[in-house]
């Protein structure tokens, strides 16, 4: 279970998401037309219960309520724009800072994604956007998995793309070129996402929410 602030969230925000659907459910029981002789006297109409707003399945990995709900549609509209799975996005998140988003690296990566200000610099210029707080969560995942995916579409292939967004693509295409392979220090990191990923998953399944993978 992923904390933010101290406090413990997921299991309260699955519960609310299952309730709200099955009071959707019972509204539109209750909208259904009457089995009865269309000549009866109609019953009063019943007004459905109001229906709760309800809450991305993503949200549950992610922050308190109202943060989350930004931050989820962030990260599966980012996700999905670039044909990304965004619950492998959530994994690189987790293992990258531990969903804590003034987290600084040794190396001066920040943010949720911990970007380099190199990496930030040229998804927000290629994005034509304005610089940006690289702190503020959803402007770090925007560009974060901008960022992912450019390494996906270098090295056609997601573990590759995730070698190199730990390492670098310089680093990575050097390896690739002088010895056609990966040093197993480097695979590391690839491995200790995709463990995320399938503990995220797994997760979401059991507490029956499916996530779309996006990449098919």
């Amino acid at each position: 279970m992923l904390r933010a602030g101290g406090r413990s969230v997921g299991h309260g925000l699955l519960r609310r998401s299952v309730q709200a659907s099955a009071v959707a459910i019972g509204a539109a029981i209750v909208l259904m037309p009457s089995p009865v002789d269309s000549h009866a006297v109609a019953p009063r109409p019943v007004p459905p219960p109001s229906v709760p707003r309800q809450v991305d399945p993503l949200a549950a990995h992610v922050l308190e309520v109202e943060a989350a709900s930004e931050l989820a549609s962030a990260v599966r509209r980012e996700s999905e724009s670039v044909g990304l799975d965004p619950v492998l996005v959530l994994a690189v998140i987790g293992v990258e800072s531990g969903w804590e988003p003034s987290a600084v690296s040794v190396r001066g990566a920040r943010g949720l994604m911990q970007l380099r200000p190199l990496a930030l610099q040229t998804e927000e210029r290629e994005a034509g956007l304005p610089p940006g707080d690289v702190h503020d969560p959803v402007h770090n995942v925007r560009m974060g998995v901008r960022y992912l995916a450019r390494m996906v579409a270098l090295f056609e292939d997601v573990d590759l793309a995730l070698v190199a967004y730990n390492s670098g693509p310089t680093r990575t295409l050097s390896s690739l070129v002088a010895v056609e392979d990966i040093p197993e220090s480097m695979w590391s990191y690839a491995r200790k996402v995709r463990r995320e990923e399938r503990r995220i998953r797994t997760q979401l399944l059991r507490t029956g929410v499916i996530v779309a993978n996006a990449a098919g």
